[in-house]
């Protein structure tokens, strides 16, 4: 719910208690707004707000098509810190850092690197938010950035990349849509790459979510925080012809400060030549807004 639409709903003395108890969600709302953990939404912290986003991926690669045929494994924490500059347009920064496990078929160890990915900076503008009550809400934004090359050996591109998408989000009730579009314009990058759509080809993500809000069934006066069961398909397509898509199920509490979430990932389309499919993605994050 945005500032705006809690001026315009006045509350008779009955909904009151209502009015009240989704005035304490608002923070939370505004900057967290049922978004996925794989999937952007068209959301943004209030001006002048900060929001850190934290979150720990464990990813099992398979199918190494390099000389090597490597059995891989990484974890990934990925920082991002978005700041409000309008109502309407926020800045983020993020940046992964990376633990890979490498065990090439020709050799008995275990190779292990670890470093920093490559660091994105980006811009997201909403120029559409249509609030249908104080709860529902249908919203656009354009975002767009670059990566820098600031990824240690294989865990980056070594190139400049921008980026650019739109994404759509909708809550009506106790549900809530995200779909999300972007494409990145890869400048360099590895023959043999193990981070999906960091090689040489550009690549064209395509990100749907839905979240169903277990708990409130409705909002009262004394909610503080709400539980969604989330439901993630995130596909990425690259030039040269591979295609992945993960499904994705979790779980996301989001309180008026905070939020906490959980998702694991499955390949249900995996035509992959150039790169290591993807197995399996377990993902946990936190968010905070101040």
């Amino acid at each position: 719910m945005s500032p705006a639409c809690a001026l315009l709903f006045r509350p008779t003395a009955k909904a009151a208690p209502l009015a009240v108890g989704i005035a304490l969600l608002a923070p939370a709302g505004l900057a967290f707004g049922q978004e996925a953990t794989n999937t952007p939404a068209a959301t943004q912290p209030g001006v002048g707000k900060w929001y850190l986003r934290e979150r720990v991926q464990y990813i099992k690669l398979g199918d190494d098509p390099s000389p090597e045929d490597r059995d891989i494994d990484k974890i990934v924490a990925t920082t991002a810190l978005t700041y409000g500059i309008t109502r309407e347009l926020s800045t983020t920064f993020t940046l992964p850092l990376t633990l890979s496990f490498e065990d090439p078929a020709s050799s008995s160890g275990t190779d292990t690197e670890f470093g920093a990915g490559d660091a994105s900076l980006s811009l997201k503008w909403r120029p559409f938010q249509w609030d249908l009550n104080p709860v529902d809400s249908v919203r656009l934004a354009f975002f767009g950035g670059v990566e820098a090359p600031t990824g240690t050996g294989d865990l980056g591109s070594h190139s400049w990349d921008p980026f650019a998408g739109v994404v759509f989000t909708s809550i009506l009730g106790r549900h809530g849509f995200n779909q999300a579009l972007s494409y990145k314009f890869n400048t360099g990058g590895d023959e043999f790459n193990t981070v999906a759509g960091d090689g040489p080809d550009d690549a064209l993500r395509y990100d749907t979510s839905y979240l169903f809000r277990l708990d409130p069934a409705e909002y009262s006066a004394d909610t503080t925080a709400a539980t969604y069961l989330t439901l993630e398909l995130n596909g990425l397509y690259e030039t040269n012809g591979d295609n992945e898509i993960l499904l994705g199920p979790g779980i996301l509490y989001e309180a008026r400060t905070f939020a906490l979430e959980a998702t694991v990932g499955f390949p249900i389309v995996q035509d992959v030549d150039e790169r290591p499919e993807t197995d399996l993605v377990i993902t946990l994050g936190f968010r905070v807004l101040f």
